[in-house]
């Protein structure tokens, strides 16, 4: 290993930090640095729940009266869980076609919205490891939390992504 962990941490979450696609930016990692075995996959839970609470950091986002959904998803690079997400959107700033495949497929998020030009704009990172020794594969090390916008700059989700150990072991 010829920087520490902590450089390691430091540098993937600068790559995420700049990504507009966190689904992405861990795919190119994984190749870049050999993580898991090709191809990257992504296994999607989906839960519609009755006002799902959102982050507290996230509340005023959306209106009061507007429905929300929520999607939790696990990725993996090869058979390495890499990041778990929660994903609270608005079916109503989206299409319904848009809608109706985050409700009934396990594509990306930001792969689904992609035709709006997504961006985020993060709105918390948490580093979670913070020792100069290799965190274990499925230990938390970084959260970022975010609002996902479309190019009009309307919010379609907010993001609490969590990054695990594994992706700094190359």
């Amino acid at each position: 290993m010829t920087e520490s962990v902590l450089d390691r941490i430091a540098l993937l979450d600068a790559v995420l930090l700049n990504a507009s696609s966190a689904t992405i930016a861990l795919e190119n990692w994984c190749e870049r640095h050999g993580v898991g075995a090709p191809p990257f996959r992504l296994r999607v839970h989906v839960e519609q729940k009755d006002n799902p609470s959102l982050p507290a950091i996230a509340t005023g986002i959306f209106d009061a009266t507007e429905a929300l959904r929520y999607r939790h998803v696990t990725m993996f690079c090869g058979e390495l869980a890499v990041a778990h997400a929660g994903n609270w959107y608005s079916p109503s700033r989206l299409t319904p076609e848009m809608t109706f495949r985050l409700d009934t497929t396990t594509v990306p998020f930001g792969r689904v919205v992609g035709p709006f030009s997504i961006s985020r704009d993060t709105l918390e990172t948490i580093r979670l490891w913070n020792e100069e020794r290799l965190p274990p594969p499925s230990a938390a090390v970084i959260r970022h939390t975010a609002i996902v916008k479309r190019a009009d700059c309307q919010p379609v989700s907010v993001v609490e992504e969590t990054f695990t150990g594994v992706l700094l072991d190359f």
